[in-house]
Order: structure tokens, then C-alpha cells, then sequence
């Protein structure tokens, strides 16, 4: 679209590459020739479910506000990922980024795609908002409310009425086009947006991503938005699991935004992602068997965010 800018600068390209070097393959990037550590053949499909290998990360020497950087193990960490999940007959895909958007740990099956569910809603409000500001369209007030309330309470009308106004599957089509995404896709039945599809890998790019999609004023005004996340949704959902549970012993605001559905093609969805206040980035894709309640599905969200949260310190 007209009016739109590069997007991905030297940090990104950095994050991304690192991604890359987990063994999942991000389209439109040469560094994936270079791998930074050596991880399993094929690492980003889903196996048996072992934990990719870990990264070495250098030791900070950035600005004291963002995350110290550090040598995370992580084979404990995705072990106790890997035992939460199956304890609920389902998985957990798992990618952890540092503030500067490289890579901590990632899951084996962190590339595979999975539906959205309300994360999508995620995609939307930000490639809306880098319209918006770039000129390429105009959101009236009214349409930013809308964005805002798709976010913080996750109505589903809000998005309803930003997807049909705006092409909900070429915005969607555009972020991941920008950022070389290769599980993000529009979904197959029109209208039915918590069915496009993203992975682990995907999300984590899209939120290491926001300082460079969105202008300061409003990359400040979205997390703003995540960190305001209501603690029932619009739809009357509990949105306290995760990121969000009070047992995961996060310190400082979490940003985040969580996505449930069921029961397409017999499973369901509970996802959580999103920004510690250190501004790591933390994504949990969550997918279990229709058979498994929600109630199960929660406590193994729960208990797999509480793994890793410990695990990276």
C-alpha cells in the first residue's frame, strides 16, 4: 500500500536472524544461511516435542532499563513447558525474545501454525495504526475506539467491524508480507477471523516488532492498551491465565494479549502473548483437544507461563 516505510532495522534483522538460527526458516531473509547455535534438523516441526537448543546470549551492553542479557538453559524450562501441556492431552508453543528482540529459548514446534483466536485482533490494530499514521488512511475517533476496545476487552464486535471495514485479510496479508512471516495467513472461510493462522515464531517477530511498525506516540499507546488488559473480556471470558495469572510471579506490568476459541476441527485454542516490563517478549500458544476443559486448558497455560518466567530469571 502507498505510504507505508521500512520496517525492519538493524535490531529486528538481528532478532529475526537469531529466530532463524532456532531452525525456523522466516521468508525474505538471507541470514538464515548463518546459524548462531546449532539446534535438531527441522526444529520447528512439531515431533515429539523436546526442547530445541539453547542460545548464547552475550552479556548486556545496553541501556540498564532493558532485560539483562544472559545464557538462559533451556532445556529444564521447555521440559516443564512440554510436562504442563501434555498433563492437559494437549501442547504449548513457546518462544522467548530479549528486549533487543534476540533469541532466549524457542520450543521445537515454535514454527508451527496454529489458529489465532483473538490474537489476530493483535495483527489488525497494529497494521491500522501504521495506516493510519503513515497517511495511507484515516481512522476516525470512533474506529480507534474500536481498536482500543478489541485489545483491552477483546470484543469481538470491535473486531468484527474493523475486519469488514478495513480488509481484515489484506491487513493481516500486509504484516505478514512486512515482516517475512511464513505461518501467518488470512483464514480460509471469509469472515472468520479467529481462523487465520500465526505461530510462536510469528507473534514474537510481530511484538519485537512494534517499535518499528508504529511510530513512538502510538507503539506507546498499544502497549498501553495490552497493559490495560480487562480482567473479564467482552464476551465475559476470565483473562487471568497465562501471562496474566497471578502465579506466574511476573514483577512489573505485563502486556499482553490473550486469544481462546473452540471447537474448530476438534480443538481448542488459549493463547497468551506478550511484553514483560523488562520488555522481553513471551509468547504461549496453547492447542488441546476439544475434550479438554477450559478449566484444564488454564491451568496448563498457567502452569507452562510459570515455567518459563522462572526459568529465564
Amino acid at each position: 500500500m502507498a505510504g507505508r516505510r521500512p520496517l525492519l532495522d538493524h535490531r529486528l534483522r538481528r532478532g529475526l536472524a537469531a529466530l532463524c538460527a532456532s531452525g525456523v526458516v522466516l521468508g525474505g531473509l538471507a541470514s538464515c544461511t548463518t546459524p548462531m547455535v546449532t539446534a535438531a534438523a527441522d526444529s520447528h516441526v512439531a515431533t515429539d516435542g523436546k526442547a530445541a537448543a539453547a542460545t548464547d546470549v552475550p552479556e548486556a551492553t545496553g541501556p540498564s532499563a532493558k532485560a539483562e542479557l544472559r545464557t538462559v538453559d533451556a532445556a529444564p524450562v521447555l521440559a516443564g513447558v512440554e510436562a504442563a501441556a501434555a498433563g492437559a492431552g494437549g501442547t504449548v508453543s513457546v518462544v522467548v525474545l530479549d528486549a533487543d528482540g534476540d533469541r532466549l529459548l524457542a520450543s521445537a514446534d515454535a514454527g508451527r501454525p496454529v489458529s489465532t483466536a483473538s490474537l489476530v485482533k493483535l495483527l489488525v490494530v497494529t497494521r491500522l495504526l501504521a495506516l493510519d499514521e503513515s497517511g495511507a488512511l484515516t481512522l476516525p475517533d470512533e474506529d480507534v475506539a474500536l481498536a482500543e476496545r478489541a485489545i483491552v476487552g477483546s470484543d469481538d464486535a470491535a473486531m468484527s467491524r474493523l475486519w469488514d471495514r478495513y480488509d481484515g485479510p489484506g491487513l493481516v496479508t500486509d504484516v505478514a508480507a512486512e515482516l517475512g512471516l511464513t505461518a501467518t495467513a488470512p483464514p480460509s472461510i471469509p469472515g472468520q477471523w479467529g481462523q487465520a493462522t500465526t505461530s510462536a515464531t510469528d507473534l514474537a517477530a510481530v511484538l519485537a516488532a512494534r517499535g518499528q511498525l508504529l511510530d513512538p506516540g502510538d507503539a506507546d499507546r498499544l502497549l498501553g492498551w495490552l497493559r490495560s488488559t480487562s480482567a473479564t473480556a467482552a464476551d465475559g471470558f476470565d483473562q487471568r491465565f497465562g501471562l496474566l495469572s497471578s502465579g506466574t510471579g511476573a514483577t512489573g506490568p505485563v502486556a499482553a494479549k490473550q486469544g481462546w476459541m473452540c471447537c474448530v476441527d476438534g480443538r481448542r485454542q488459549l493463547h497468551s502473548a506478550g511484553e514483560l516490563a523488562d520488555g522481553r517478549v513471551v509468547v504461549l500458544l496453547g492447542d488441546f483437544p476439544s475434550s479438554t476443559s477450559w478449566a484444564r486448558a488454564r491451568d496448563s497455560l498457567d502452569a507452562a507461563a510459570a515455567a518459563v518466567l522462572s526459568g529465564i530469571g
